[in-house]
């Protein structure tokens, strides 16, 4: 079934989309905005997103999951609903120390079987801290026909 194009969730909408995870709630992804072509996400911090409490460093699999998770919803909030992920890349740029996390996250091309998004998180102060793209499912490949 190809995507419909023409949705557009609000960020209540968007936000009960993500919180049907039990994994996005537990890390508190909270939508900041919605536009036909880009969303914000934010993860409050707090100490359990560790994983060098040396360093104080925010987990990589965190900032992984919210580059997963903004490319993946901001294709949501113009279908309508979450996708599976296909194939995904994380560039890291820079330790995330304590602080918020913001991901802004962009469609690049929703066509009827793939869509693909990109997305930057940035901390508190805009620096980047990550930066990524996924391929998304969106519809159900064609079959070819029989011979």
């Amino acid at each position: 079934m190809p995507p419909e194009p023409d949705v557009l969730l609000t960020p209540v909408q968007l936000q009960a989309v993500i919180d049907r995870s039990p994994f996005n709630r537990w890390l508190g992804m909270t939508v900041e905005s919605v536009s036909a072509d880009a969303i914000t996400i934010r993860i409050r911090w707090r100490e359990e997103l560790i994983s060098s409490p040396e360093r104080q460093a925010t987990h990589g699999g965190v900032l992984a999951t919210l580059v997963d998770g903004s490319c993946d919803y901001a294709i949501a909030a113009r279908i309508g609903h979450a996708v599976p992920t296909v194939d995904l890349r994380v560039d890291y740029h820079r330790t995330a120390t304590p602080g918020d996390l913001v991901a802004q996250a962009q469609l690049v091309n929703l066509g009827s079987t793939l869509a693909v998004a990109e997305s930057r998180i940035t901390d508190m102060s805009g620096r980047l801290i990550a930066s990524g793209r996924g391929v998304y499912l969106v519809g159900t490949p064609a079959r070819p026909a029989p011979a």
